[in-house]
């Protein structure tokens, strides 16, 4: 039961909402453009198709989207899904394009893909932190170095088209003494773990990639974790299709792991206990970043005392997921053996200690 003395406390507290911050996030994933030849009823429903389309590649996390009569009913008409949309002429390369700028509502979309059987992943994404060298005639250098500006703009294509939240080295001072292009080549993976602890990414990505004669692509990559690392090669015909497979591997890696059920209780209830709370603001902060999480609908109190709390959350998807997410920013840690133990009669599934905002 919770202490009387503390339950108005705790109502107050349940009820307090703020915005939270995470690891990196993913704007505009419920818009769309689309270049169109003119501005017609017709125009609008093909752009809007194809634009919705996205999103929901977008949103779900699925690099390929399965068969569905949900998805198929809207992509057949996907007006009622636009909060807003307008034409928009600019030029482009030199020439002159109509642009359809698309805003999907967030609440439609994710309902959607509900019916569909398919999960919704947040706007709150791991950063990938980016370490490719490019081979060419003209030597070795790094994408984004300002070298490639036809490859940076693929990769900036492909991740757009995932939603991936996705990082540059500054290629800095700092960075020219840690890593260079000939280093990099030989994807020494501990060198570029240490190259990249200044961004503190919960992601690495490195790869080489060279283009043949024929021009053919070539790249290996491999993407890193805290733990683990996984390698894989990718290759395309004359054009940046490498790239966009890269990206989508590590998409398809990342919405594995933090793409969420969209149907609140599905993940069940759990109780943890928290410490290391000492004003109202760390309760208040507290109960609001972990609703702030896409894998937590509620985060109620149900018992308190001192500097400790006992949370009951309702989730969306499993423990597991929940602390995938934890470990983005650090706010809420796992107390170690021993420390933060809890005086709580209840039974938790774990001990946190709140770091507080980051």
């Amino acid at each position: 039961m919770i202490n009387a003395l503390k339950r108005p406390l705790l109502l107050l507290l349940a009820a307090c909402l703020c915005s939270a911050a995470v690891a990196g996030r993913v704007d505009d994933l419920y818009k769309g453009r689309e270049a169109v030849a003119e501005q017609s009823p017709a125009t609008l429903r093909r752009g809007a198709a194809s634009a919705l389309e996205q999103v929901f590649v977008r949103v779900s996390g699925q690099g390929q989207l399965p068969q569905s009569s949900a998805l198929s009913e809207a992509l057949a008409s996907p007006e009622p899904f636009l909060t807003r949309y307008s034409y928009r002429r600019e030029n482009t390369d030199g020439e002159e394009r109509l642009w359809l700028d698309m805003k999907f509502s967030p609440r439609q979309v994710n309902a959607v893909l509900q019916s569909a059987g398919l999960p919704v992943w947040s706007a709150n994404r791991p950063t990938v932190l980016l370490w490719l060298v490019v081979d060419t005639p003209e030597g070795r250098s790094f994408l984004g170095s300002g070298s490639h500006p036809a490859l940076e703009k693929a990769l900036q294509d492909a991740v757009a088209r995932r939603g991936l939240a996705l990082q540059l080295p500054l290629f800095d001072l700092i960075d020219a003494g840690n890593m260079s292009a000939q280093a990099l080549w030989q994807m020494p993976e501990g060198r570029v773990r240490e190259a990249s602890q200044r961004y503190a990414p919960p992601f690495i990505l490195m790869g080489r990639a060279s283009q043949l004669s024929t021009g053919q692509w070539l790249a290996s990559w491999a993407l890193l974790d805290e733990q683990s690392g996984e390698r894989f090669d990718t290759q395309s015909q004359q054009d940046s299709g490498f790239l966009a497979a890269a990206v989508d591997r590590v998409a398809d890696v990342q919405a594995r792991r933090y793409a969420v059920n969209s149907v609140a209780g599905a993940g069940g209830r759990t109780l943890i206990h928290v410490s290391g709370l000492t004003h109202f603001d760390d309760y208040a902060q507290m109960v609001s970043y972990l609703e702030s999480l896409a894998v937590i609908e509620h985060a109620n109190a149900a018992w308190a005392f001192g500097e400790e709390l006992v949370l009951e959350l309702v989730l969306k998807d499993d423990m597991d997921k929940v602390e995938r997410y934890l470990q983005l920013d650090g706010r809420l840690r796992r107390a170690t053996e021993g420390i933060g133990r809890s005086r709580s009669p209840l039974a938790t599934q774990g001990n946190y200690i709140w770091q507080g905002q980051p």
